[in-house]
């Protein structure tokens, strides 16, 4: 059979009918992820077939073989080692595809379903790994192309320098990847959500960047080697939407290249300054100068700048040299006028606050700020510039530990001031701040910048928008249209139904229990919170209902931990229940402003109004309890909780006293039915509200003073402290002691 010719044509005509018809069938079935068991039916039956045409061809062979002639030995020949040889490879194909399916098997079976949980699991890292490493072998499997779009998003790298190399490292991947050669376009790097999703490094020749996280487009490494000792780059930027809560500085701006120092400037080199005759030089000073009206010149301005004995220097050094043992700690207690000389004096600049926001990773559309977790705030004293307690990628202390002097005006007398410090809260990172450049607050430091094209930055003259609004000018409304408006936050009587759970405390002393209910608006979310009381007053207690700072819509967590009990411990202690509702657009409920700041939009009213039937509803199951005194319920707030008071306060008169911490009347506009001024006239309870005059979010003059003129609570029961030398964050001892004796007094 072997030496046959038609066995040779059967073979022959097998392969290559067998090798067409199976690429094709492995094309259709990759690219539309058929499972691989028909594909392997398909082989057995073509194999069967060949076999079932052997025998066919074995017997006819037999039957004519006695007829035939012998043929020619050589030609024989040839025909058997050609059908042995297309034999064998017609065997090889049909293993090859075997195996070939047995693979995509399991791609099918165990890796897709695999690839599938993690993608649930939202174990993004490995959805984008794993499927980028599987479309190299299957580029045409639709499944693993949709599963590689969903868990990454394109960048595109090019630098100043032509032909710069590209290495990308993924997540918190050690390994640097290479990608290629700039320009590159369209590089897929993981979506890691809150995680950092992927870091570059460009190298040519002598130069090496290593971006921060997350950093792409335009690099200028030919800067690099033109940096400052301690200085980072910045890459230019264009059309980059920069905004802080209640100030917006549009979308299309554009950056310059700069760099920015690593660390605040800490004592010992602010003192170099000094023994340099730097408060002797006139030419390191912004004088002469006019500020509303009234000129200042550098002989009659330079005495304000003095240390606590009256020589030059910040305002907590002595006789020209800063505290022991502090040279590494940052510079403090200076004014603006000190700042600016002191980076004229290093031919450098203060920065501007499109440098500010972007060397803070605050610039474009942020769906989520940096983590600051570990940084200086809520804290007595700050800590050394190098000190950086957390991994996030940030510069050491650009948040907290000492505010940062900016270069930009805000209205006509002050100077933008940003980043918080240790003695303010967390939100204030993200928040804009301004005092007046004569302001040598303890709080206050500097961090400098290099300006590559020239010693300025045409970003430096632009002015921040100085909202202003006089409460005492705009109208009252009759208490007709008032009660119209107060409406808005009524809702149908119905039940409660409320769920109430006891869940573990981290400390045995006190007891938290868990509320949950449904909401009196429509919403697939339910309205939830704590009550925390002392196991001593379990039996009966004073609720008091707090409404949360701005953190609350920053952060989508809310624990009650050992931390919240310590702070709140003092009036635990003394038969007070704290009530700490999850309203609505705070901690992990729906977002839907994204700031504090009233503005004009139904977005912003509703959100109000929300908040306001979500205290209103708690309140309501309060009333049921039998263990809380309602007769004596009190409201505390500090900051974003104090400003809603506003409103709250004159909706709810089940209230009967109140203790708010730096508050008042926020300036921006929102719509007529929602003004807080008009709300704010009609609170008539018991207020207990400690401001500092310093306070650069909610200012003394234009923001407190308005709101004691207006608030309607009777002179005899105004409680008001006003601290001279304090901004937004209180002493805490001052705050729990006067706290205390108002409380006591009225409930």
């Amino acid at each position: 059979m072997f030496n046959s010719n038609k066995f040779l044509q059967v073979v022959s005509g097998f392969l290559a009918f067998g090798f067409t018809i199976l690429q094709g069938i492995d094309w259709l079935f990759e690219k539309y992820s058929i499972d691989g068991k028909w594909f392997n039916y398909i082989i057995i039956g073509l194999f069967i077939a060949f076999i079932a045409s052997l025998i066919f061809l074995f017997i006819k062979s037999r039957q004519s073989e006695s007829q035939k002639p012998k043929s020619n030995d050589k030609k024989s020949k040839f025909i058997k080692v050609a059908n042995v040889t297309f034999t064998g490879l017609l065997l090889i194909l049909f293993v090859y595809f075997f195996r070939k399916s047995e693979t995509k098997n399991e791609l099918l079976n165990e890796l897709l379903p695999k690839i599938s949980r993690a993608y649930d699991d939202k174990n993004i890292n490995y959805v984008f790994k794993k499927s980028k490493e599987l479309l190299a072998e299957y580029p045409e499997n639709q499944i693993l192309k949709s599963f590689f779009i969903k868990s990454s998003w394109k960048v595109n790298v090019d630098s100043d320098l032509d032909k710069t190399d590209v290495y990308v490292k993924y997540g918190n991947d050690s390994i640097w990847n290479y990608v290629g050669k700039t320009p590159v376009d369209s590089l897929s790097v993981p979506a890691l959500g809150d995680e950092n999703d992927f870091n570059l490094k460009l190298i040519n020749g002598e130069y090496e960047y290593i971006g921060s996280d997350e950093e792409y487009g335009f690099f200028n490494i030919s800067l690099v080697q033109k940096l400052p000792k301690g200085f980072v780059l910045k890459n230019s930027k264009s059309d980059v939407f920069v905004n802080m809560p209640g100030v917006f500085l549009g979308n299309n701006n554009k950056i310059d290249a700069f760099g920015v120092s690593k660390t605040e400037v800490s004592n010992i080199e602010y003192k170099e300054f000094i023994d340099k005759g730097g408060y002797e030089n006139p030419d390191f000073w912004d004088f002469p100068t006019s500020i509303n009206g009234k000129k200042y010149s550098f002989k009659n301005t330079i005495g304000l700048f003095t240390d606590k004995f009256g020589k030059s220097g910040p305002k907590n050094w002595t006789y020209g040299d800063f505290p022991d043992g502090e040279e590494n700690f940052p510079v403090s207690g200076i004014s603006w006028f000190e700042a600016k000389a002191y980076a004229k004096f290093r031919g450098l600049s203060l920065p501007n606050i499109f440098q500010w926001i972007d060397a803070a990773q605050l610039s474009g559309l942020i769906l989520k700020l940096p983590d600051i977790n570990g940084s200086n705030y809520n804290t007595s004293k700050p800590r050394q510039v190098n000190l950086q307690l957390n991994e996030s990628g940030l510069l050491p202390n650009i948040a907290g530990n000492v505010r940062e002097w900016v270069i930009n005006s805000h209205g006509e007398d002050r100077k933008a001031i940003l980043g918080g410090s240790y003695g303010t809260n967390e939100y204030t990172f993200n928040s804009f701040y301004s005092l007046s450049p004569f302001n040598r607050s303890l709080q206050n430091g500097l961090r400098l910048v290099k300006n590559f094209e020239k010693n300025f930055s045409y970003n430096d003259t632009i002015k921040v928008k100085h909202i202003e609004r006089n409460f005492r000018l705009e109208k009252n409304v009759s208490d007709e249209v008032f009660e119209v408006y107060k409406s808005q936050f009524d809702y149908p009587n119905t039940p409660l139904n409320v769920e109430v759970n006891k869940i573990e405390s981290p400390d045995k002393k006190y007891q938290i229990e868990k509320f949950e209910m449904s909401t009196t608006y429509k919403n697939d979310e339910k309205l939830y919170g704590y009550i925390i009381t002392s196991e001593r007053f379990k039996e009966m207690s004073k609720p008091i209902i707090e409404f949360p700072g701005a953190w609350a819509i920053f952060n989508n967590k809310l624990n009650i931990d050992e931390f919240i009990i310590k702070e709140k411990k003092y009036l635990l202690d003394e038969g007070y229940s704290i009530i700490i509702p999850v309203y609505h657009n705070t901690w992990d409920r729906k977002k839907t402003i994204k700031d504090w700041w009233p503005n004009e939009t139904e977005e912003y009213k509703n959100t109000i109004i929300k908040i306001g039937k979500d205290f209103k509803r708690v309140v309501d199951f309060l009333e049921t309890r039998k263990n809380l005194n309602i007769k004596k319920l009190s409201y505390m707030g500090y900051s974003w909780g104090s400003v809603t008071s506003n409103i709250l306060l004159a909706i709810e008169n089940r209230v009967k006293s109140a203790a708010i911490f730096v508050g008042g009347l926020m300036l921006q506009k929102s719509r007529k039915e929602i003004e807080s001024h008009l709300y704010v006239r009609r609170i008539k309870i018991p207020i207990l509200h400690i401001v500092g005059k310093l306070d650069g979010i909610f200012e003394f003059e234009d923001s407190f003073l308005p709101w004691n003129e207006l608030v309607g609570t009777p002179d005899e029961d105004k409680n008001i402290v006003i601290l001279d030398e304090i901004g937004h964050g209180l002493p805490k001892d001052l705050m729990i002691d006067k706290h205390l004796q108002f409380i006591k007094k009225y409930n």
